[in-house]
């Protein structure tokens, strides 16, 4: 049952995400990178992968499908905590003054599964790039 309530919760989320992603010209780039971040760890929380490809910048999925970056994600990890420790956005070169990419520092605590369960934790920078009018996830 707690599984089943993870997985509603990362499909609202990722709904929530999509839908405020309509108005992220109106919220700060930090603030909208913030939402998508968290929407796409929701659902690695989750013990999913459906979705994430979702996340993918346009530029990634013209050459990466959606089966082979969702095989990338491995069954033996079970993330207990996700925290995002701060969003820095830089302004692009063509002088609008929006920014185009902007950077996540993430905190994640997880544990192995299988034969031997181990408890660790790690710090991750995520890259995220403004295309399309919509922030994505570029690896």
């Amino acid at each position: 049952m707690k599984k089943k309530m993870k997985v509603i919760s990362a499909a609202a989320l990722l709904l929530l995400s999509m839908g405020l992603s309509a108005c992220s010209e109106k919220i700060p780039p930090e603030e909208a990178v913030k939402q998508r971040v968290l929407a796409r760890w929701e659902i690695r929380k989750a013990g999913k992968v459906e979705g994430l490809y979702e996340f993918l910048s346009p530029a990634q999925r013209q050459i990466t499908t959606q089966s082979s970056y969702e095989s990338e994600f491995g069954t033996m990890v079970e993330y207990i905590d996700v925290k995002l420790n701060q969003v820095t956005c830089k302004v692009n070169a063509g002088g609008d003054g929006f920014p185009d990419v902007c950077t996540a520092k993430i905190a994640v605590k997880f544990k192995t599964l299988g034969k031997v369960s181990l408890e660790s934790s790690n710090l991750l920078t995520e890259n995220w790039v403004y295309e399309d009018g919509q922030w994505w996830i570029s690896p």
